[in-house]
């Protein structure tokens, strides 16, 4: 039996370690892409309730809104002018 050069067996050790090198980052790539999708997924998700959010605090916050609890819920009465008083500044702030 004759000898194999040391050339064809680096060759034939390197395809395979090649092969399973490009099998390795096929299942890499496949197991990032789920990871992606499921970020995304969140991602959306957390869009929605931070839409809906930002509607209720728009509706909570609204002026007719805030004026009727101050009225109704705490006996509030809106100032008269004559009620204001503008205190002055030494620097001249307070306009």
């Amino acid at each position: 039996m004759r000898l194999r050069s040391p050339f064809f067996i680096i060759t034939v050790l390197a395809f395979i370690a090649l092969f399973f090198l490009n099998t390795w980052q096929g299942y890499r790539y496949q197991e990032l892409e789920r990871e992606v999708e499921n970020l995304e997924a969140g991602q959306k998700d957390w869009l929605e309730k931070n839409k809906k959010v930002i509607a209720a605090l728009a509706v909570l916050s609204s002026p007719g809104r805030v004026e009727a609890l101050a009225v109704d819920k705490l006996g509030l009465k809106p100032l008269k002018p004559e009620d204001v008083i503008k205190v002055k500044l030494k620097d001249g702030r307070g306009d």
